[in-house]
């Protein structure tokens, strides 16, 4: 018998208090994170403890960083990047963030990361889709010979589908830090914005899986026309936030 485990994560940014959670479970049984591993963690066999899991943001950490935590009672285990840290602490120990002001703060930084790479690929995926459009328009009534519509299809389709998966991959955590931002202000619980933030993706899953059938059987039948790139973007819409949600409790 392995005395790792390994455990796929959910999506800190759309679950945090549930991962850490289901950590504390894990110890419970025996089994105790010791560092990051892809898309989740890794585990060891240990002797079965109490603990809870708090994970926070800091980029380029120093020792008096790390060294407020263990004062406050709470052990660094592992990080991540450079940027995500995670601390355990014995049941009974006080949570560092204990009002909004504090908590807010060690979302805001994640938050503007996800927003400063999500709006630029967004405005290329806008851009890039309105010059295919373009081309594609000038090249049916014969404006521009057709093999424009090729040679630039090389460039923009790739540069659309990455930009794509770029703009949903981050933006949607910029959402939920967004949101989890106000209602911290609000003074709501989190667990909320996980459960509108699930349904948002579960709506637009369904959405996008109805508009690639109800495409495909209209093309299929003649009655509209749609170009093979069309139901890549859409198709691989579906895919993206079918998977997401997967990931959203």
């Amino acid at each position: 018998m392995s005395n790792t485990k390994y455990v796929m994560s959910k999506g800190v940014a759309f679950g945090e208090e549930e991962e850490m959670e289901m950590l504390s479970d894990y110890a419970s049984k025996g089994w105790v994170l010791y560092k990051f591993s892809f898309m989740g963690y890794k585990l060891k066999k240990a002797k079965p403890e109490k603990l809870q899991y708090s994970l926070d943001y800091r980029y380029n950490a120093d020792e008096e960083y790390f060294s407020y935590f263990k004062e406050a009672g709470w052990n660094h285990i592992c990080s991540a990047s450079n940027s995500m840290h995670i601390f355990s602490a014995p049941e009974d120990t006080k949570p560092i963030y204990t009002d909004s002001d504090t908590k807010s703060e060690k979302y805001i930084s994640q938050y503007k990361l996800a927003k400063k790479i999500t709006v630029p690929s967004l405005l290329c995926f806008i851009v890039c889709s309105i010059l295919f459009t373009i081309l594609v328009s000038l090249a049916k009534y014969n404006y521009i010979p057709h093999i424009y519509i090729k040679i630039f299809g090389v460039i923009l389709i790739p540069t659309l589908i990455i930009t794509l998966i770029i703009t949903i991959v981050t933006g949607l955590p910029c959402i939920s830090y967004y949101t989890t931002l106000n209602r911290i202000k609000d003074g709501s619980s989190t667990h909320v914005n996980h459960k509108a933030l699930k349904k948002l993706l579960d709506t637009l899953a369904t959405i996008a899986t109805i508009l690639v059938i109800s495409l495909f059987l209209l093309s299929l039948f003649n009655i509209i026309i749609i170009k093979m790139v069309g139901f890549l973007l859409i198709g691989l819409i579906a895919f993206i936030t079918c998977l997401l949600s997967t990931f959203v409790k």
